[in-house]
């Protein structure tokens, strides 16, 4: 009996076993199911997808083929028939009014329409080619009032400017303090000036100014005649003593208007110079004082203009030079920095200071005759050399005592100095050292030098002037005459251009200035007197070929004459 139980429990449990196997399906046969149905869906929306894209393909090609239709005319179908029957009547309407009121109808112009009666868009066939005024306006009546209304209005905006041009725009030169001196007269109305006359103002007003620093007449293409006319009187220039002498008894001249009569200064004139490359009938000349002003004027003998004029808000000046025959101004004052002014290029440039240096004033200087070197006199008899190109410190020189007084030889190789001992220093500068040293009669300080190509002129605070002979030959120096017709200090003095005349004044004294013929060593008697209105003569300067002579006062006046020999 226990066996035929095990028997059927074994039975039992191979049943029960062969049931759940019928029951039960596999992971993996799930899973192919699965894959098998979704495929199935995927395959759907793919039909259903293309289906739709045929779908609207068909929708676009039949609206391509009814516009096509109603451009070109071709038949579309009976699907359009309702807008082909509206296309020709509207086109009879056309034909019916242009053989109605006898006017021609713009082909050019394609015009469609919908089933209703607004327009679809036109087609124009030209572009933006328009006919000329008299076709466009005979055309104008046969189209419609909209059609005509927009061809207008294209016609206007075809007629505004691509651009604004700069020469077109209106300038007020009021409202800017540098184009006020643009005006040509004081009432000229200037409030809506054109670009292109404010181009004519600018460039005349460059010409008047900055080409009056450089003589350039030499680059002028000439004929032969007028290159030999020019070297006879460069050589008559030359040879004045031979050709063109001075008369020792009398000089011929004559008063002009102020040189700085359109704007003078109510200070000291520190400074008058001459530009020794400008044009001898009109010179250009330079004026400058403690108003921290630098002006220039064009000198006539009827009237000076003023040019320029350039003001240092922190510089009250005491010596202004040009830089030999360039555009540049040296500028320098009781301060520790000086400036340089090309005043053709319109720059400025500042030194802040010289290195090496510790001066706190730089308030004098001489520029040598070439302009590539700048000499200040410093502290404790030093002479500081700058060079004009680089502005950076060159060399220094020194005598014994304090430095009063330098100049320059014409060929800017030789410099001579004095001061406080009495003494006259030559220096070569190409050696940079002391050639000669000359001891005075009188043994007082030395305040004013001068030289030119034969004679060396020394001032001293005793007011006596040594008119010396022959400075570049150590042996052959002597003294030829001293001249005392001053009793106050000889703060300046000067030789013209062709060392004919000698002038000399001092500032202590009131139209104390005198004039020297050099070549007779006798002082002119009929001018200046003691009762020509110099007052206090602060700086002096001649014209290029001496044909004026510029005189600064104590009062802001620039004195102008004319010498009457030298214009002859």
């Amino acid at each position: 009996s226990s066996n035929c139980h095990l028997i059927n429990i074994h039975l039992f449990v191979k049943m029960r076993r062969s049931k759940l196997k019928k029951n039960h399906k596999s992971p993996l046969v799930e899973t192919n199911d699965l894959v098998e149905e979704k495929g199935k869906k995927s395959e759907k929306k793919r039909k259903r997808s293309k289906q739709n894209f045929e779908s609207n393909l068909g929708d676009i090609d039949a609206e391509e083929r009814r516009l096509t239709a109603s451009l070109f005319g071709d038949g579309v179908g009976d699907d359009n028939d309702d807008e082909k029957k509206t296309i020709q009547k509207n086109n009879q309407i056309l034909v019916s009014a242009k053989e109605d009121n006898n006017v021609s109808v713009n082909h050019n112009e394609i015009i469609i329409y919908n089933s209703g009666s607004e327009a679809i868009f036109e087609l124009d066939t030209q572009g933006e080619e328009f006919q000329d005024e008299d076709d466009f306006d005979a055309n104008n009546e046969s189209v419609s009032d909209r059609t005509g209304e927009k061809l207008v209005e294209v016609r206007k905006e075809r007629e505004k400017p691509a651009w604004v041009d700069h020469d077109d725009v209106e300038v007020d030169l009021t409202k800017t303090n540098r184009l006020k001196k643009l005006q040509n007269f004081c009432d000229e109305d200037v409030s809506k000036v054109s670009g292109s006359d404010l181009e004519h103002r600018l460039r005349t007003r460059f010409q008047e100014t900055s080409m009056k620093f450089v003589c350039t007449d030499w680059a002028n293409m000439r004929d032969e005649k007028h290159n030999h006319d020019n070297i006879e009187t460069s050589a008559s220039t030359i040879s004045a003593t031979s050709t063109n002498l001075l008369p020792s008894e009398v000089l011929a001249v004559r008063r002009c208007s102020n040189a700085n009569q359109q704007d003078f200064i109510k200070a000291a004139l520190r400074s008058v110079h001459f530009h020794h490359g400008s044009d001898p009938d009109s010179p250009l000349l330079l004026t400058a004082g403690m108003d921290k002003t630098l002006r220039f004027f064009s000198v006539g003998e009827e009237e000076s203009q003023k040019i320029h004029g350039i003001t240092f808000p922190k510089l009250p000046i005491t010596t202004a030079r040009f830089l030999g025959d360039s555009g540049k101004v040296a500028i320098s004052g009781k301060r520790s920095f000086f400036y340089i002014y090309d005043a053709i290029e319109g720059k400025l440039d500042l030194v802040p200071r010289i290195v090496g240096r510790e001066e706190k004033t730089l308030e004098r200087f001489v520029a040598s005759p070439d302009g590539k070197t700048i000499a200040f006199l410093g502290n404790d008899g030093y002479i500081i050399f700058v060079d004009v190109k680089s502005k950076q410190w060159m060399f220094d020189l020194k005598i014994n005592g304090s430095v009063r007084s330098v100049t320059f030889s014409p060929d800017s190789e030789y410099l001579f100095a004095g001061g406080s001992d009495g003494d006259i220093y030559q220096y070569d500068l190409r050696r940079r050292r002391c050639v000669e040293r000359l001891q005075t009669d009188d043994g007082t300080m030395l305040t004013s030098f001068s030289a030119s190509t034969r004679n060396l002129a020394v001032g001293s605070e005793s007011g006596v002037v040594n008119f010396y002979s022959n400075y570049h030959g150590q042996k052959d120096r002597y003294l030829l005459k001293s001249i005392m017709n001053l009793q106050t200090t000889v703060d300046n003095s000067l030789f013209n251009h062709d060392g004919q005349i000698l002038a000399f004044s001092s500032e202590s004294e009131r139209n104390s200035m005198k004039l020297l013929h050099t070549r007779t060593g006798t002082v002119f008697s009929n001018w200046p007197t003691s009762k020509t209105p110099l007052r206090h003569v602060v700086s002096l300067d001649f014209s290029p070929l001496s044909k004026f002579i510029a005189i600064g006062n104590n009062k802001g006046e620039c004195l102008l004459y004319k010498l009457l020999h030298y214009h002859s």
